[in-house]
């Protein structure tokens, strides 16, 4: 199980700038908690709304994610992540170091929490 747990995390960790709402519900439970830690009061219950609040990036970005490391423990998947934002048309490249912390059940993410530094993501929400 820790096998496809791995592999589930790196397809959303890897994929995520691409996935489509039905690739987000095949990897996400539907009552899934998705939390970016610097945000605490601002959780996302559900893939729809993962998918919602990251598919603004999905138009208007490239967006390249590149796993560094990741390792799995049972139903706990931690990743190491380097995602690398850029505007069309602008040769400014923002990168932003990111842990993750997944619980899996039965196979999908269940409670996702991404940490990293918010002033470093500054340059992606302006």
């Amino acid at each position: 199980m820790e096998n496809a747990n791995l592999q589930a995390v790196r397809r959303l960790c890897e994929e995520w700038p691409r996935l489509t709402r039905e690739g987000f519900n095949q990897l996400l439970t539907a009552d899934c908690l998705y939390i970016n830690v610097p945000w605490l009061d601002r959780p996302r219950i559900g893939a729809d709304a993962a998918h919602e609040a990251l598919s603004r990036y999905q138009d208007g970005w490239r967006v390249e994610c590149r796993t560094l490391n990741i390792v799995a423990s049972g139903d706990v998947v931690l990743t190491e992540r380097l995602e690398r934002f850029q505007r069309p048309g602008e040769t400014t490249l923002t990168d932003l170091y990111v842990m993750g912390a997944f619980e899996m059940k039965d196979g999908k993410i269940a409670k996702w929490r991404d940490y990293f530094d918010a002033a470093q993501a500054a340059p992606i929400l302006a």
